[in-house]
């Protein structure tokens, strides 16, 4: 499940679990122990202020004829907005806090797939598969430039962001989880102590003469972490075929990505390389 859960069903659900089944209480102490906790509960809505995607959401109870015909030319979607019922054009009226409308109904909510595609396909490259063959059978998809968007917009950017974070990340002691910007010298953690005991001791103040936490330290952002999209993405591309653009960014980064954790300089030889 995404944060900004898809659909009334989750939302209600949500919405119970933060008003009946929850406590500061059962929080975690660890890290992220707070996150997607619902903290705050929000009581008015301002359309103004949600998310911009979901002001691209369809609000209309029916499609105009002039939608249909205007298919059969096959326009960019931005061409036909103006004949849609999105939020954003209900903005600064009262029909953006109400009359949202549909097109199919449904006896009960409910009915639809206890799980979706996207969960039940193990591997991130199960799921391109399957994304991209339906793309195949659709005459009205490219595969190709669907394979194309999907590394553009997403993976591309995922690759770059984790290899920015791996860069700048910090180093974490595994004992008393204090954080460095840079690796100590020391080749562990340096913290002070804190001894327990009377006095200001027992309140978590180091005394002076004390030692070091000695602790071993470690990385925030793993290797995998940066890894992790980029075999998928060379299944794309080679299995799909991506546009010369997209292939060579890929391929750069991909590069970057190898400089990065493999040395150059050191390399494994065997007897065969001699001969």
């Amino acid at each position: 499940k995404r944060r900004n859960c898809d659909g009334d069903e989750d939302a209600i659900m949500l919405l119970m679990d933060g008003l009946l089944n929850f406590s500061r209480e059962i929080l975690p102490a660890n890290r992220g122990g707070q996150m997607d906790a619902p903290l705050v509960l929000t009581t008015r809505l301002n359309p103004t202020e949600i998310d911009k995607e979901a002001l691209n959401v369809d609000a209309a109870w029916f499609y105009e004829r002039q939608f249909y015909e205007a298919t059969l030319t096959q326009p960019h979607p931005k061409d036909i907005a103006d004949s849609m019922d999105f939020v954003e054009r209900r903005l600064g009226t009262i029909a953006a806090v109400r009359g949202y409308g549909y097109t199919h109904d449904c006896e009960r909510m409910d009915e639809g797939p206890e799980l979706s595609a996207y969960k039940t396909l193990a591997t991130m490259i199960d799921k391109m598969n399957g994304q991209l063959n339906l793309c195949q059978r659709l005459r009205a998809i490219n595969a190709r430039t669907v394979a194309s968007s999907v590394i553009r917009s997403h993976f591309l950017p995922d690759l770059r962001g984790n290899l920015n974070a791996y860069g700048r990340q910090k180093i974490r002691c595994l004992k008393c989880g204090n954080s460095y910007r840079r690796m100590p010298l020391a080749g562990h953690c340096i913290q002070p102590e804190k001894v327990g005991g009377r006095g200001l001791s027992a309140h978590g103040v180091a005394r002076s003469e004390g030692g070091q936490c000695n602790g071993k330290l470690a990385l925030t952002v793993s290797e995998g972490a940066v890894r992790k999209y980029i075999e998928v993405t060379k299944h794309v591309m080679d299995t799909y075929g991506v546009d010369t653009y997209t292939r060579q960014n890929m391929e750069w980064l991909a590069g970057s990505v190898e400089s990065l954790f493999n040395n150059d300089r050191a390399r494994q030889m065997s007897l065969s390389d001699f001969l």
